[in-house]
């Protein structure tokens, strides 16, 4: 352990020099750079989810900047434990800004390419209580790595020696608590960003080649279709719907708004409770037909969940992936339909298991990474923060005498 003090000149007690401390545990740089930090943490994680569909991919923008706030600290941490007490801001400057900037990126990345916002964000914002328990983990563990690479701005832990520091006697060495960090960092790392997906995929796995039947029939029919004129009829014949696109009229010109908003009897409960793994949605019109698939009643609260766009075909084909289905489970399943004619038939049809093994499907096993995370989320975080000691010699041999609190 590594930290600085002076001999004060006149700082005396029963005629023997006691020493002062000449830096702080905390340097003042280090603590406002980490209340920003908590504070974009915090935003990214509680505020309600924005969702865009941009060239027919959807995505949830807290599931991109929480990440990447997240591995920036984490970036931050790693820098300090492997480089001397900071002494001065430009100290401060040279290892935070480089270590945000590529952590960011990273993060950023992961958490687009592994789903965080699908996974972590948006079920516990709908309500999923096991979601919601490994977001507080994830929030403080995120806390944890922050403030304790603010605390270790001033402190060294590989027994680096400058002018006027030394290693302090403890019971519990600046390495020991360097490699705690270091292991606290990586599960911290791997928790937050793949456990969910991994429990996801090896549900999938599971359920794979079991998941082709054709399921809930009944409650793939439609319910209810709305456009910007309000409400429309529509005929519905051994699972076919058939409608007209709103239109008006003003002298004499007839106007097509070409978007509706097709509500169906399905819920994202029933899909996830048959592991459901495709729709396909059989239309009559052979041309341009933009579909997305999304959860809510009409245009007002609708979420989109995923977007295609079928060419030249009458068969539209929607990979539902377990990330699709983490929204609201009591929500119906709505389609936003853009097609550039009058009239349209479509069907819909629903493919997954029907037997017991969906007991271990994606959703299940997501429910397990949750709680699984969360445990190990708050241990790392406890195995994070450097500023206690961990007496390794309480286990076996006596402990070092001097040991003291930083």
């Amino acid at each position: 352990m590594v930290t600085t003090k002076k001999i004060s000149k006149g700082s005396k007690s029963n005629g023997k020099v006691t020493p002062k401390w000449n830096n702080p545990n905390w340097s003042f740089g280090a603590v406002v750079v980490a209340l920003f930090g908590m504070f974009l943490f915090l935003i990214s994680l509680f505020s309600p989810p924005q969702i865009e569909v941009i060239n027919h991919t959807v995505v949830l923008t807290q599931g991109i900047v929480a990440p990447a706030v997240l591995m920036g600290a984490i970036v931050w941490a790693i820098v300090e434990f492997f480089t001397p007490p900071g002494k001065s801001i430009e100290d401060l400057l040279v290892r935070i800004i480089p270590a945000f900037i590529i952590g960011a990126f990273v993060g950023g990345l992961l958490g687009y390419m592994y789903n965080f916002g699908d996974y972590v964000i948006n079920p516990a914002f709908n309500g999923n209580p096991d979601a919601l328990l490994f977001l507080v983990a994830v929030l403080l563990s995120g806390l944890a790595v922050t403030w304790n690479a603010a605390w270790s701005h001033k402190h060294g832990f590989r027994g680096q020696k400058g002018k006027g520091s030394k290693v302090l006697k403890r019971s519990e060495s600046g390495t020991s608590k360097g490699g705690r960090g270091m292991l606290g960092l990586l599960i911290i790392f791997i928790v937050a960003i793949l456990i969910v997906p991994i429990g996801a995929g090896l549900g999938n796995l599971f359920v794979s080649g079991h998941d082709n039947s054709h399921v809930l029939a009944n409650e793939s029919t439609t319910s209810y279709i709305t456009g910007s004129t309000g409400p429309i009829p529509f005929g519905q014949v051994n699972g076919t719907t058939t409608f007209d696109f709103p239109s008006s009229t003003t002298n004499n010109t007839t106007t097509y708004y070409h978007t509706v908003y097709l509500q169906t009897n399905l819920t994202l409960g029933e899909m996830n409770n048959f592991a459901v793994s495709q729709i396909v949605i059989s239309t009559s019109d052979s041309g341009n037909v933009n579909l997305t698939m999304g959860s809510g009643t009409n245009q007002t609260d609708f979420v989109p969940i995923i977007s295609v766009s079928s060419v030249n075909g009458t068969s539209i084909k929607l990979p539902i992936s377990p990330q699709s289905l983490t929204g609201n489970q009591s929500s119906p399943v709505t389609f936003e339909i853009t097609a550039n004619v009058t009239a349209l038939s479509l069907s819909v049809q629903t493919f997954g298991n029907n037997g017991l093994v969906t007991v271990f499907g994606p959703y299940p096993v997501m429910q397990v990474s949750y709680l699984l995370g969360a445990v190990l989320l708050f241990a790392s975080a406890f195995l994070e923060i450097s500023v206690y000691d961990i007496d390794i010699h309480a286990f076996g041999s006596a402990p070092v005498k001097g040991g003291k609190k930083a």
